[in-house]
């Protein structure tokens, strides 16, 4: 059997995609999801490596992007480095525009094999990894690696209108201020109705002795005539500033 220098790339290309791991990404259902089929066919995953300043620029950010399937999957085929005989480092990010999941850390070796799935966390360093979705050593003779993800919140772009309430009107100082009021003028009868004797008339005492008492009834009575010692003609502000005389 014989082969010819023309299909040398061409086995060697076999070879390597032979080699090279696929990566499934699932939705399971949620609370906030119950259903992931419902998802727009817009939803895409994305996995982004940045190679170090040493590499070329045709080499950086290098981006692969994979669609959403009919069954609520992202499939990436072939896994291979950006830079040959590297082992490279991907932010997985599933691109939605009305949910938010998770990110996390993808691990490819130089042969293409998938060698870790973790959780990780934005703005922090990376390698602060969160919690482990795949662990090659543990699933050594495994090519196609499934990882499910996690969907962290729904997103909101309109504000809910506020339903009424009738305790909101509690919160009005106007409508305590009535309540009190409403208060004292049903409740003081009441107390007064109470009240033994001996409090009640010394109650009555103090009222009557009371200057503003006292000038509230002249008023009420239409004055005192036209003297001026007379309750009628009672000076409660200078009373109260110390400068007039008592009733």
């Amino acid at each position: 059997m014989h082969f010819s220098i023309t299909s040398i790339p061409s086995i060697l290309l076999l070879a390597t995609t032979a080699i090279c791991s696929s990566l499934t990404i699932t939705i399971p259902p949620s609370n906030l999801l119950p259903n992931p089929n419902v998802l727009p066919a817009g939803t895409h995953a994305t996995l982004t490596s940045l190679p170090s300043s040493s590499q070329d620029q045709a080499t950086r950010n290098a981006l692969l992007t994979a669609p959403l399937t009919r069954s609520a999957t992202f499939v990436f085929r072939n896994l291979q480095p950006s830079t040959p005989a590297q082992p490279a480092s991907y932010l997985l990010d599933i691109r939605s525009a009305e949910y938010v999941f998770a990110p996390y850390r993808v691990d490819v070796a130089a042969d293409g094999k998938v060698m870790g799935v973790w959780e990780t966390f934005r703005g922090n360093p990376w390698d602060n990894r969160g919690a482990e979705k795949f662990n090659a050593v543990d699933a050594a003779a495994r090519k196609d690696v499934t990882v499910e993800t996690k969907l962290l919140a729904k997103r909101g772009f309109y504000e809910q209108r506020s339903s009424f309430s009738p305790l909101s009107l509690v919160k009005n100082p106007m409508i305590l201020l009535a309540l009190v009021a409403l208060g004292f003028m049903f409740g003081m009868p009441k107390l007064m109705e109470n009240m033994d004797p001996e409090m009640r008339a010394e109650f009555e005492k103090h009222s009557r002795s009371s200057p503003i008492t006292g000038g509230a009834r002249s008023a009420m009575s239409g004055g005192g005539g036209g003297g001026g010692g007379g309750p009628g003609n009672f000076d409660l502000a200078g009373w109260m500033a110390g400068t007039a005389p008592g009733p």
